[in-house]
């Protein structure tokens, strides 16, 4: 076998451990996969687009002798971590916009928690289209008056 087929077959196997590795990692940190994000906004997609553009430059680059398996491998980190980035965006605007508090609504059926995590215990629960008025925030976490917590992810401005 020829040296340059046994690179290219090393570069092509880098590349698939490289998109299989990167997916899920971005994927299950974000709960809902790279081209989904569970706040509003397009963050995420425009972090994937500029991710991959850079990370496939990058990789093109890095990679001299197998420009082709370095575009792929680049292109496929860059949009893992650009959407990853994105949606963290969107959740921080997302629970931001509530932290000033006022009068909102579920999106849909919540448990509220007695704090700021899904570790701590349900006290009660609000229903899809229910209002309530928000008096702080932690994290993604909204509080709202009378006590207890609900995820910033479930909740609008009214």
């Amino acid at each position: 076998m020829s040296k340059k087929i046994i690179t290219t077959s090393f570069a092509a196997a880098a590349a698939m451990a490289a998109l299989v590795s990167a997916a899920p990692m971005s994927a299950s940190a974000q709960a809902n996969g790279i081209t989904n994000c569970d706040a509003p906004g397009g963050r995420q997609a425009a972090g994937a687009v500029i991710g991959a553009v850079v990370g496939g430059v990058v990789g093109s680059n890095l990679a001299r002798n197998e420009r082709t398996a370095g575009t792929v491998v680049g292109a496929g980190a860059g949009a893992a971590a650009g959407s990853y980035i994105g949606c963290n965006q969107q959740r921080a605007r997302a629970a931001a916009s509530v932290s000033s508090g006022g009068a909102y609504r579920a999106t849909s059926n919540l448990n509220v928690r007695s704090g700021p995590g899904t570790n701590y215990r349900t006290v009660s629960r609000l229903n899809a289209g229910q209002s309530f008025t928000a008096t702080g925030s932690q994290g993604e976490w909204v509080q709202i008056a009378g006590g207890g917590w609900v995820n910033a992810r479930y909740v609008a401005a009214n």
